[in-house]
């Protein structure tokens, strides 16, 4: 008995390869249509070709449209430029490769956290939730557009306000000063070594209604005035130093209680400059950085103000 051919028995053998090409990409078309691009990037990274590459860090494509649209949560007013958005990325990855050379990263566990902290005290709920919608549940793209310029700039400030190596020479300063201060050496003759200033003050715990200034306010007193005598001097005696010096991100300073008349304090003080933060980024090795966008190269590169790009040497 013979048997039937079927149609596809009857095709031409190269017919038949050019009707299986024709339905394979019209699978394929109908794949993108199932998933249009913009969908797509919303949940990856986007075009690989960064924009701006700063020593192992990197300024990506998605980046900034990221940042933008994020930024655009926060209403019509929002600041979302290209160059903003690309600034923004930037200054965050100079920081953080900064902050790599200085064994001192962001560590998974600090993104975590900042997440939380910000999640239990916003004040602008509507705003993070428009900006977490955005993201999904892409939270690694989350975390670096969102949190990751957050956590820079905090912790670039909190390594160099303290790090002892940073400011080895403010801390062999306040070392000499504890040493001339127990040896019972006056203030001002401890001050005639380089970079330890003298001065002194007069505070008085409330306004001098006596002698008031009908032009300032309070005569020129400040409550700041009350504040620092009860933090810092009323527990001293005439002639005693305080035992600490007051630090912060600027000074250290040794505080002497001279006298003390009705509500008034008169005090003297040696101060420490410490480095700051602005004066750290500029005075570091420069870290290699190149920037491949030629309008964003263009912009940046005669930018001298910006103490957060202070440490990218960009490549003309």
């Amino acid at each position: 008995m013979k048997r039937e051919k079927t149609f596809c028995g009857l095709l031409p053998l190269f017919l038949f390869r050019i009707i299986a090409i024709i339905i394979s990409a019209s699978a394929i078309i109908a794949g993108c249509a199932l998933f249009p691009r913009n969908a797509f990037t919303q949940t990856q990274i986007g075009n690989p070709e960064p924009v701006a590459v700063v020593s192992g860090g990197v300024v990506s494509q998605q980046d900034i449209p990221d940042w933008q649209a994020a930024q655009g949560c926060y209403g019509p007013d929002a600041l979302t430029s290209r160059k903003a958005g690309f600034m923004r990325m930037f200054e965050a990855t100079i920081l953080d490769e900064v902050l790599q050379k200085a064994s001192r990263p962001i560590t998974a566990g600090e993104y975590q956290a900042e997440v939380a902290r910000i999640d239990a005290e916003t004040r602008a709920p509507e705003i993070l939730a428009c900006i977490k919608k955005y993201f999904g549940d892409d939270t690694v793209r989350y975390q670096r557009i969102f949190i990751r310029p957050i956590l820079a700039q905090r912790f670039i400030r909190e390594f160099v306000k303290f790090d002892p190596r940073v400011q080895e020479k403010a801390y062999g300063l306040r070392d000499k000063i504890s040493t001339d201060v127990v040896k019972g050496i006056p203030f001002n003759k401890i001050a005639s070594t380089p970079d330890i200033v003298y001065s002194s003050a007069a505070y008085s715990l409330e306004a001098d209604t006596a002698t008031q200034n009908a032009f300032m306010p309070h005569g020129g007193w400040s409550p700041f005035e009350a504040a620092f005598i009860e933090e810092h001097l009323k527990g001293l005696k005439p002639g005693q130093v305080k035992e600490k010096p007051i630090e912060d991100e600027t000074n250290i300073k040794f505080i002497r209680l001279i006298s003390v008349t009705g509500k008034k304090y008169y005090f003297e003080l040696l101060t420490v400059h410490k480095l700051s933060t602005e004066e750290y980024l500029k005075a570091i090795p420069k870290l290699p950085s190149k920037i491949n966008d030629k309008e964003l190269h263009d912009w940046v590169a005669p930018i001298k103000g910006n103490p957060l790009i202070a440490p990218a040497e960009i490549a003309q």
